[in-house]
């Protein structure tokens, strides 16, 4: 057994972005953890690191989730989760309730995370647009179906996966660029300006958008665990696109921070690079500092708002 600590993917996700917003922004995790040791911890957790947990409630029924995380010779890894958990609680209605409470509007990022029921998340993005807002969603390989009846795609401005997750998706056993344009045609005839994240380990990510595709270039490194790196980036492309960023900088680099840093995908990118080097599931070192650290060593440069 290995000591590091693994955490569920909001927890993961939102810390890099409430890092790199550094409060100026407000960011609301929106759940439900038991009414024990761990769900107590978790809470004094997320509001140390940044967010307002307002909305994560605790239940005298249900414990808080728990998850075995299994670690490959190659580095790869997978969790099981148990189902018989607190967060099984986060109900459609209480996440509008939620919602409504915090004030989502069309200046409000809504981004629907696994580990809570299919039917809230897809309505925390439905709610979410009807109110005006910029929504994202990540679907797990198991729940790619269950989003595809369900016609979500209509009200996702943005769609973060990974390359398994998009292969789930798409119904391809495709990679890279050609995977990501079959992708975008499927999802195209729901919804023709959705946007797509897509990750995929050590050969970089990429970008679809406005109908063009733009690969990311991996921050190479010394992956210790790839637990959490996908969510690390898209914690941190959260945060660049709350900042204004865009997910594209019109051009192709060979190798990262050839050009001028400048797109939120680019800060995901050096929140996974950082991820990886890590033995938890999350990067706790990961900040706008280290992150200016980072840059001036390598002799990048960036824009002003970069971080």
């Amino acid at each position: 057994m290995s000591p590091a600590k693994d955490y569920c993917k909001q927890q993961i996700v939102l810390y890099y972005t409430a890092s790199l917003l550094k409060d100026k922004i407000p960011v609301y995790p929106v759940g439900y953890v038991g009414a024990d040791g761990s769900g107590s911890a978790i809470i004094e957790e997320m509001r140390l690191q940044g967010m307002d947990v307002t909305y994560i409630s605790q239940s005298p029924e249900y414990p808080t989730t728990i998850s075995i995380c299994l670690q490959y010779p190659d580095r790869e890894t997978c969790n099981f989760t148990a189902g018989n958990s607190a967060s099984g609680l986060v109900t459609p209605e209480y996440v509008k309730n939620a919602m409504m409470q915090i004030g989502v509007d069309e200046r409000t990022i809504v981004c629907a995370i696994p580990e809570v029921p299919v039917a809230s998340r897809a309505e925390m993005v439905r709610a979410g647009k009807m109110k005006g807002a910029l929504t994202v969603l990540s679907v797990p390989v198991s729940e790619a179906e269950e989003f595809e009846e369900l016609s979500i795609y209509r009200y996702v401005d943005i769609l973060a996966v990974n390359l398994e997750e998009a292969q789930a998706v798409a119904h391809s056993s495709e990679t890279g660029e050609i995977l990501l344009r079959k992708l975008a045609d499927k999802l195209g005839n729901w919804n023709p300006c959705l946007s797509i994240l897509m990750t995929c380990g050590r050969d970089g990510a990429y970008t679809y958008a406005s109908q063009s595709v733009e690969r990311i270039p991996p921050l190479l490194g010394n992956a210790i665990n790839t637990t959490g790196a996908g969510d690390a980036f898209l914690g941190g492309a959260l945060a660049g696109i709350a900042r204004g960023m865009e997910l594209r900088k019109e051009r192709n680099d060979l190798v990262f921070g050839e050009t001028t840093l400048r797109s939120a995908p680019e800060l995901g990118t050096i929140c996974a690079g950082m991820a990886v080097e890590c033995e938890d599931s999350i990067a706790f070192h990961v900040s706008p500092m280290t992150i200016q650290g980072l840059i001036c060593k390598n002799g990048w440069t960036a824009e002003n708002h970069f971080i």
